[in-house]
């Protein structure tokens, strides 16, 4: 059997912090370590219930109940704790509850700089990752020259949106899912594209594409051409299946006055199904 002097020296050497609590649940005793962790001397902590213990020393998250941070830290560095609790098994003392706490600071670190560097990566990226075609920060992007270039020369610009509505297969016995389906517009998209229009995905079921030099009455025979393959489309990695694609299509044209959003404005509110209105 341990004595209590080597108990003691085993729990003060141990990287674990642990709070023990008395039957009044009061915190009897603290490790080295806890203390370390806390930036508290052990006679400031004893005595103290969990809740004043808590609220004087940890901020908690609801979404995460046994995670916390150390408040008033001293350190310059941010200091992040796992509680555990005591893992019953009949044998612990009744009038005794003992919890753990795990330093897990240096993981919540790295989650933070894996969260930056995502962030940096997501604010870099010009591609849509399902469909390659441009995304939509980077279809903004380049649309404001053109409008800029419009504005400075009048010269025409004119701009579609298209939004897929639903889908078909033809000859399939199982209907592709959506992510097929806008790999395959994607490709023909950028199949039908002159080497100085762009076309981007800017949201889950939606495409735009800028055409520079171009009137409206030229972009709408474009959709024409468009609404009639996406009739008869086929999936890139299965070209025997034949799927029809329902689109609406929004077509406006760059006047005097107009800037990028508003351009892309009057797009979406010209969005309808393939009819006169849209040809007009």
């Amino acid at each position: 059997m341990l004595d209590q002097k080597t108990v003691t020296h085993a729990l003060n050497m141990s990287p674990v912090g642990v709070v023990i609590y008395d039957g009044n649940n009061k915190i009897q005793w603290i490790n080295q370590i806890m203390s370390e962790f806390l930036c508290m001397p052990a006679d400031q902590i004893i005595g103290l219930d969990p809740e004043a213990f808590i609220a004087q020393h940890l901020d908690g998250f609801a979404d995460h109940p046994n995670l916390w941070k150390v408040s008033n830290s001293m350190s310059q560095q941010n200091r992040w704790l796992i509680s555990l609790d005591t893992p019953p098994d009949g044998n612990e003392p009744a009038d005794t509850t003992i919890k753990y706490y795990v330093d897990v600071s240096e993981i919540m670190k790295l989650k933070t700089e894996v969260r930056n560097l995502k962030d940096q990566l997501d604010n870099n990226s010009t591609a849509d990752t399902l469909t390659g075609l441009l995304n939509k920060r980077a279809l903004l992007q380049s649309l404001e020259p053109q409008v800029s270039r419009s504005r400075r020369y009048n010269n025409p610009l004119t701009l579609i949106v298209m939004q897929i509505d639903s889908f078909d297969a033809h000859n399939a016995e199982t209907k592709p899912v959506i992510d097929q389906v806008l790999t395959a517009v994607s490709f023909y998209l950028r199949d039908q594209m002159r080497w100085v229009d762009l076309v981007g995905r800017t949201s889950d079921n939606e495409f735009t594409l800028i055409l520079p030099e171009t009137r409206r009455q030229d972009a709408c025979v474009l959709v024409e051409k468009i609404n009639t393959r996406l009739n008869q489309l086929s999936l890139p990695d299965t070209p025997d299946v034949i799927i029809s694609v329902n689109a609406k299509f929004g077509v406006a044209e760059w006047e005097k006055g107009d800037d990028t959003r508003l351009l892309i404005r009057k797009a979406k509110n010209n969005l309808d199904s393939l009819d006169e209105k849209t040809t007009a």
